[in-house]
Formats: C-alpha cells, sequence, structure tokens
C-alpha cells in the first residue's frame, strides 16, 4: 500500500502546487525556471507518481469496502460517463463551440469521471484515488475561473465539435464493449 500512497504523493503534490502557485510577475516558478525545464521536471515526477499509483493499486490489497452507491448508477454510469469522454475529446480537438464555452474541459472532464466513480462506491483504495482526482480537478478549476484563465484562440470551429462528439462516443462505445473490462478489469455495467 506505500507504493499506492508514495505515488497519489508524487503526482498530487505537483498537480494541486500547479493549480494553486503565485503567477504573479517575478514569484511564477514555471517563468523563473523556463517552461521547458519546469515542465520536464513536472511530467518526470508526475509520471512516476501516475506509474506508482497503478503499480500499488493493483499490487495492494483492496482495504475496507465502505459504501455502494445507488444500484441504478452501475447501470446507467456511462450515461454521465458520455459527456466527460466529449470533453476529455475537446481538450485535444481544435477549438471548437464545447470547448470555448467550457475553456477547462480536461478538468470537468476528470471531475465527473471522479465524481461517478465515487457514486458507484468502493473501498478504501478506491475512494482515495477518486476522491484527490475529484478534489484536484475542482480546485484546479475554481483556481483557473478565479484567474479569469480564458481560451485567446481564433473563433470556435464547428469541426472542433464534431471532433469531440465522435471520439466521445467512440470512447464510450469502446469501453462498454470491452476496452474497460480489458484495460481497468472491471466491468463497466
Amino acid at each position: 500500500m506505500s507504493i499506492f500512497y508514495l505515488g497519489l504523493v508524487l503526482f498530487f503534490v505537483p498537480h494541486f502546487y500547479s493549480a494553486l502557485r503565485s503567477r504573479a510577475e517575478g514569484r511564477d516558478i514555471r517563468v523563473k525556471m523556463g517552461e521547458r525545464k519546469y515542465m520536464g521536471l513536472y511530467s518526470l515526477v508526475t509520471a512516476a507518481g501516475l506509474g506508482l499509483i497503478i503499480w500499488g493499486y493493483i499490487k495492494s490489497p483492496s482495504g475496507e469496502f465502505l459504501y455502494s452507491g445507488p444500484h441504478a448508477i452501475h447501470h446507467y454510469a456511462w450515461i454521465i460517463m458520455l459527456p466527460a469522454m466529449i470533453l476529455l475529446a475537446s481538450a485535444y480537438a481544435p477549438l471548437g463551440h464545447i470547448k470555448r464555452f467550457v475553456q477547462h474541459p480536461m478538468m470537468l472532464a476528470v471531475l465527473i469521471w471522479a465524481l461517478t466513480h465515487l457514486a458507484i462506491g468502493g473501498d478504501e483504495k478506491r475512494v482515495l484515488l477518486f476522491g484527490l482526482f475529484a478534489l484536484y480537478a475542482l480546485v484546479s478549476l475554481i483556481c483557473a475561473y478565479r484567474r479569469g484563465t480564458r481560451l485567446k484562440e481564433k473563433s470556435p470551429n464547428i469541426i472542433g465539435d464534431v471532433i469531440s462528439l465522435v471520439v466521445g462516443f467512440a470512447l464510450t462505445g469502446v469501453l462498454l464493449h470491452g476496452g474497460h473490462q480489458a484495460v481497468f478489469g472491471a466491468a463497466p455495467l
């Protein structure tokens, strides 16, 4: 279980720090270090953390079962996850109306994903993992919206929305039809 905890620390401490760090002139560590060095170190530490989370999650015992969500959520979680997959796709698609409206589609997708998995229920490990993801996504969204971070790209194009919808539906279909079971070892329905 200690590998799992170490992974959580290595993954979430830099993420929370990045969301909460000062962006004031002369105080932003990302600017002081330089974009490449900062992102290199950030990527290295968080990738190691993610690897340890996965390894530790697989290797450690489940822990005490805490709760089970409503029975219906087990069957209909995919309906809630569909918008999360569309938002996830829009984070990487060209600027469309979805991305322009939401501004931070990746964080909103992570929040929906984590809250949906928490609603299903689980043991200590699962609640800790998805709870931290939900907390991080919420903090990150609040901080980004308070900073007034806005997309400054050109006007949105419907192509970005079409790509987001097609990829989001495709991801949901793959996860429902064996992908979730194959990758995560748990049937989604």
